[in-house]
């Protein structure tokens, strides 16, 4: 049986390394709080989600640690 795959919009995925607590004060060790922004559309490319995600951590406060794309799909069965 063949597969048919549907591309469908995913998402963004930004790990940033928080080392100061609301008061300024340094947390020990580091931890790492994840966000995520969507939907991403499914014919957007790699390079202009990259672009977007640093357009962003550029925005925070906090430095990032991993960028990631969420590509969701829906196999169908023909």
């Amino acid at each position: 049986m063949a597969v048919v795959v549907n591309q469908l919009d995913g998402s963004l995925r930004i790990t940033f390394i928080v080392d100061k607590d609301v008061d300024g004060n340094p947390i020990n060790p580091p931890v790492e709080r994840t966000r995520s922004y969507g939907p991403i559309k499914a014919t957007a490319t790699d390079q202009d989600v990259y672009d977007f995600a640093q357009a962003l951590i550029n925005l925070q406060e906090y430095s990032a640690d991993t960028i990631e794309r969420v590509k969701l799909s829906e196999l169908i069965g023909a």
